[in-house]
Parts: C-alpha cells; structure tokens; sequence
C-alpha cells in the first residue's frame, strides 16, 4: 500500500510545482500587459481609450494577456518535469 501512497504524493507535488508555473505566467503576463497599457507601447492605450467600452477592453486584453502568459509557462514547466524524470 506504501508505493501506491507514495505515487499519489509524487503525483500531488507534480501537479502543485505545474500550477506554481501557471500562477507565475499569470503574474508576470498580467505585469506585462499593465506595462504595455501604461506606457502605451505600440499607441495600444490611445487606440483603447477611444474604444467605446475602454476599461472593459483594458480588462479583456490584460486577462487574454495574462492568460496566454500562464498557458506557456504550465505546459513548459510540464514539459521541465517530464523531462526530469
């Protein structure tokens, strides 16, 4: 019964460092995308403020943004533990 135990535990500590991986891509895109938007890179802040939902659209890019960042960084520290066993 121990090795079973053991596997799930290996398995539980795989799946916390991958949401580790995805919660640091959420940060750093969420970052990323309030830099872009602040110093309005790309003329992305001027074209948004004359949208007609601005803060809405504000919203949706650093949440797409954020997201996009957290979906790489989970498959890719997937991809550095398979790689590791």
């Amino acid at each position: 019964m121990t090795p079973r135990r053991h596997d799930s535990d290996y398995e539980r500590r795989k799946w916390r460092q991958v949401a580790g991986h995805f919660g640091m891509g959420a940060a750093f895109g969420a970052l990323f995308a309030g830099l872009v938007l602040f110093n309005n890179y790309f003329g992305l802040s001027g074209v948004i403020a004359t949208s007609e939902a601005p803060t809405l659209v504000r919203i949706i890019f650093v949440v797409g943004v954020a997201g996009s960042f957290a979906f790489m960084a989970a498959i890719t520290g997937f991809l550095f533990l398979v790689h590791e066993d």
